[in-house]
């Protein structure tokens, strides 16, 4: 069986952590449905970040490739472009079958995935 080749694919840290107005746009400029959707992601969102990371701590390459393109979606959809790169880095390393690739990314990816959390929160889309 053919193992793909992993080539890195790292944040771009001009890119904004999160693009308001492209999320708000995405839902239609209905800001309340951007809201719930922030909510259910940040509700949600720890559970996708221990999927990865008891999956990476068990070294189950396909477990970790699931959960990485699972929150890559997820990020996608929030217009969290850092979030969906990091999450897509760690999707292609585990198609190599080699959880040693994604050790600093799934570090990485913990560090993004509160920054993006942090920047929904400031834009006051979740309600306290």
């Amino acid at each position: 069986m053919d193992v793909p080749q992993y080539t890195p694919i790292l944040p771009d840290k001009g890119e904004p952590i999160f693009d308001k107005d492209e999320f708000v746009r995405r839902n239609l400029g209905d800001l309340e449905l951007s809201r719930d959707v922030a909510a259910v992601f940040v509700q949600h969102g720890p559970e996708y970040l221990r999927e990865i990371n008891d999956a990476f701590a068990s070294g189950d390459c396909e477990a970790l490739c699931q959960s990485a393109h699972k929150l890559k979606g997820a990020a996608a959809n929030l217009a969290l472009m850092q979030l969906k790169i990091s999450a897509a880095s760690i999707e292609a390393a585990a198609k190599t079958k080699s959880v040693e690739l994604t050790v600093g990314l799934v570090t990485e990816l913990n560090h993004v995935y509160n920054q993006a959390v942090h920047a929904i929160e400031s834009f006051n889309l979740i309600r306290r």
